[in-house]
C-alpha cells in the first residue's frame, strides 16, 4: 500500500508545473492566451478568404492554406490546454487529453516543414519548369501531394503509438503533453526518421527550388 500511495504522489508531482511567482503566471499565460488568439484570427481569415473567394485555390494556395489548417490546430487545441496549465500550475485534463494534445502538436510541428517543402518545389515546378507545372501539381495532383505526406505523418505517429514505440506524456517544462520514448535507442531513431524526412528533405528541397 505504502508503494501505491509513492507512486501515486510521484505521477501527481510530475504533473505539476515548477513553482512561479504570481507576476511570472500572469505573464506567461498571457503571453501564451495572446499568441493563441492572433493564430485564431489570423489563420482563421485564410480560411475564410480561401472559401469565400474561389480565385485564391490555385494550387500554390492550397499548401498556404494547408499551414493555416495546421496552426488552427494547435491555436484551436493545443494552446487552450497549453494556457490553462499555465494558470492551473499542472495538467488536470486526464491521459486522453494529453494523448490528442501530444498528436497535434507533433503532428503540426513536422506537417508545417513538410508543407513548406511541398511550396517550395511547387514554386520552382511553376516557374522554371513552367511546361510541366500543370502535369506534376494539377489541382487534383497537389491535393494527392499533400494528402500523402500529411497521411504519412499521422499513419506513422498512430503507429508508433500503437506499437509502444512512441507515447505521449506530460513535460512540465513546455506545459504541454509531447513525445515520450521508452528508452534513449527509440529516442535516436525517431529523431533521426522524423529529422532527414521533415527537416532536411523539406530544407533541401528549399534550397534547391529557390536557388534555382
Amino acid at each position: 500500500m505504502e508503494d501505491i500511495n509513492k507512486e501515486i504522489i510521484n505521477k501527481m508531482s510530475d504533473l505539476k508545473l515548477p513553482n512561479r511567482s504570481l507576476a511570472a503566471v500572469i505573464s506567461e499565460a498571457g503571453i501564451c492566451l495572446t499568441l493563441n488568439i492572433t493564430s485564431i484570427i489570423g489563420n482563421g481569415l485564410v480560411c475564410i478568404a480561401a472559401y469565400r473567394n474561389p480565385n485564391l485555390r490555385s494550387t500554390t494556395n492550397l499548401y498556404i492554406i494547408a499551414l493555416a489548417v495546421s496552426d488552427l490546430l494547435c491555436a484551436t487545441i493545443e494552446m487552450p490546454l497549453a494556457s490553462s496549465t499555465l494558470v492551473i500550475g499542472r495538467w488536470d485534463f486526464g491521459d486522453v487529453v494529453c494523448e490528442i494534445q501530444g498528436f497535434v502538436d507533433v503532428f503540426t510541428t513536422y506537417a508545417t516543414p513538410a508543407t513548406l517543402g511541398l511550396t517550395a518545389v511547387n514554386r520552382y515546378v511553376k516557374i522554371v519548369k513552367t511546361a510541366k507545372h500543370k502535369k506534376y501539381f494539377s489541382p487534383l495532383r497537389s491535393k494527392i501531394w499533400l494528402f500523402c505526406v500529411w497521411t504519412f505523418l499521422v499513419l506513422y505517429l498512430l503507429t508508433g503509438r500503437a506499437t509502444n514505440f512512441l507515447s505521449f506524456e506530460f513535460v512540465p517544462g513546455f506545459d504541454v503533453c509531447a513525445l515520450g520514448f521508452a528508452n534513449q535507442r527509440v529516442r535516436v531513431v525517431h529523431f533521426c526518421i522524423t529529422f532527414a524526412l521533415f527537416f532536411i528533405v523539406p530544407l533541401c528541397s528549399g534550397i534547391f527550388s529557390y536557388y534555382k
